[in-house]
């Protein structure tokens, strides 16, 4: 049996965990030469982990973060439903903020200690 107390505290050490990897994911996306826009950009449908500039290209990013495989890798967490989503956050995003941009998805997969850059991920 779980407690509230517990299950909240599960709550807290993801979001802890997943703040980690989005700083991570940034630093190693600085280092790559993109420069950060925008991080956890709310919008109604949900939130976007990172939007950047790599040239004059607008790239939305997903970060994943797996700590163990017991759920598979990190990128395979990135399914047709969340990528349709993600496309409906972009689109709103670039209607507001830069309706004449080109955009790309990118994906920053995080298995433990290794991290990857998925670039046009779709």
């Amino acid at each position: 049996m779980h407690s509230c107390n517990s299950t909240s505290q599960r709550l807290r050490s993801a979001k802890t965990k997943g703040n980690a990897g989005e700083a991570r994911a940034a630093a190693f996306l600085r280092a790559c030469g993109f420069s950060i826009v925008a991080t956890n950009v709310r919008l109604p449908e949900g939130e976007i982990d990172l939007v950047c500039k790599d040239g004059e290209q607008i790239v939305f990013i997903e970060v994943k973060l797996r700590t163990t495989r017991s759920f598979g890798s990190a990128i395979t967490g990135v399914d047709a439903r969340k990528r349709a989503r993600l496309r409906r956050l972009a689109a709103d995003y670039l209607q507001f903020f830069a309706p004449n941009a080109q955009a790309r998805f990118d994906i920053i997969a995080i298995d433990g200690e290794r991290m990857a850059l998925h670039r046009n991920a779709f």
